[in-house]
């Protein structure tokens, strides 16, 4: 399957034939195709970034001796007990990030984390896109 938006559309178009209804939540990889589908299928559902794909995603661009650091560094963030915490402790860690010299991987958890500079499923302003977004 290809991962533009077409294809998105039709995937989740098929699940409706099919009788999925009341669709809240979908969990994906960040595809930007998958992200515009949503909105346009399943208008009331949020878009949630799945952590498996957001820590891979942080961990391409940290160098393999820091990568132990930074996975207890974004599962600190993960264990807050609430979304107020949980985007202090991003905030944290980005700057222990940066001072670390690890500028890409500070903008990745502030984009994924905090929602800077990404669009929403529905192309209005900015929004989280991991488990913090709920």
């Amino acid at each position: 399957m290809k991962e533009d938006k077409a294809s998105w559309v039709g995937f989740f178009r098929w699940f409706k034939s099919r009788g999925l209804d009341g669709v809240k939540l979908i969990v994906g990889d960040k595809c930007q195709g998958m992200l515009e589908a949503v909105g346009e299928v399943f208008p009331g559902a949020k878009y949630q970034r799945c952590t498996v794909h957001f820590y891979r995603n942080v961990f391409s661009v940290v160098p393999r001796s820091k990568v132990k650091h930074v996975a207890k560094m974004l599962k600190a963030i993960h264990a807050q007990e609430s979304k107020k915490a949980a985007c202090e402790k991003a905030r944290a860690v980005i700057a222990e990030l940066r001072e670390m010299k690890l500028k890409e991987a500070a903008k990745k958890v502030g984009e994924s984390v905090l929602g800077k500079h990404r669009p929403t499923a529905t192309g209005r302003g900015s929004a989280p896109i991991t488990s913090l977004s709920a």
